[in-house]
């Protein structure tokens, strides 16, 4: 940025406002999408904390309850369906998708209401029984982990966002600075050009 600005002052004042002006709109162009994900990223995170918490009801097993497993397989779809649509590159995405099909295939099995999600890329672990409608203690253990490991990952990501924001929000106010000076200085040079002119 620095370099950048440096290599303009031979502009005039006004061009030099108006390259400084399209920096600082780049840098809140970044800033903007950045806090944007930041905010995706934290809902997605607070849903699929919710998500965790409702399972945790369950860490003893489902046993023959069609209701319950609809329920918490429904759940962890729309924490999944969400982050399809906010943040579809997110590396936690693959986990959780698979964890649902592994989770549909062991208790209701795929339903119109639950049918497995990207089933040729996230084929389910077929343990135990399909469909009969119960989770065992060390599936429900299981599922509870990868969750939270997700969840983990998610709100590490979104340290390292604000992290970013900061720093871009510095970089903006040292650009401001700069350009600044920069106007400044030319004023003082105009000013000493015109006081001389005659003498």
């Amino acid at each position: 940025m620095t370099n950048a600005i440096g290599s303009t002052t031979n502009l005039t004042p006004d061009a030099l406002m108006s390259y400084c002006q399209g920096q600082l709109d780049s840098i809140d162009g970044e800033i903007g999408t950045d806090m944007e994900s930041d905010r995706n990223a934290t809902q997605v995170s607070q849903a699929l904390q919710s998500t965790i918490e409702s399972f945790q009801q369950y860490s003893n097993g489902v046993n023959n309850d069609p209701s319950t497993c609809s329920t918490i397989e429904t759940s962890l779809a729309g924490v999944i369906t969400n982050m399809q649509n906010t943040d579809p590159g997110s590396s936690q995405l693959g986990p959780l998708i698979q964890t649902y099909n592994n989770m549909v295939w062991s208790g209701t099995g795929p339903t119109t209401t639950n049918p497995y999600i990207d089933e040729a890329q996230f084929a389910p672990v077929q343990s135990g029984p399909c469909g009969d409608n119960t989770l065992s203690s060390d599936e429900m253990s299981t599922y509870l982990s990868k969750m939270q490991g997700a969840s983990s990952a998610l709100d590490s990501g979104s340290d390292m966002a604000m992290i970013q924001i900061q720093s871009l929000m510095s970089e903006r106010q040292t650009a401001i600075s700069l350009t600044s000076n920069l106007v400044q200085s030319l004023g003082d040079q105009a000013n000493t050009i015109a006081g001389n002119i005659g003498h």
